[in-house]
């Protein structure tokens, strides 16, 4: 994001706990590199905008992180999970 972008009276700071950090991190991270993990495909999106919004805030928790560097990152990631997932009970985005 642009410094013009940060200032607008628009512009939205977003706060993470550590676990939704981490799980959005792996989440984007694996939607982002080219191997065959399913992604959500081109009708999910309405514009190019919305990916370049994704892979900016993908780049922010790079720069942000620690953990991605840890030998446990896996364990850490699986425990992240395990700790949110009782706070969404359906099986999609939509409940």
């Amino acid at each position: 994001m642009t410094d013009e972008q940060k200032t607008s009276p628009d512009s939205a700071e977003i706060r993470l706990s550590p676990d939704e950090a981490l799980v959005l991190f792996e989440l984007l991270s694996r939607w982002s590199e080219e191997n065959a993990v399913p992604t959500p495909d081109a009708s999910c999106f309405e514009s190019a905008a919305e990916c370049a919004v994704l892979l900016a805030l993908l780049a922010d928790l790079q720069k942000q992180l620690v953990a991605p560097f840890r030998e446990d990152y896996a364990e850490a990631v699986k425990a992240a999970r395990r700790r949110l997932a009782p706070s969404w009970d359906y099986p999609d985005l939509r409940g």
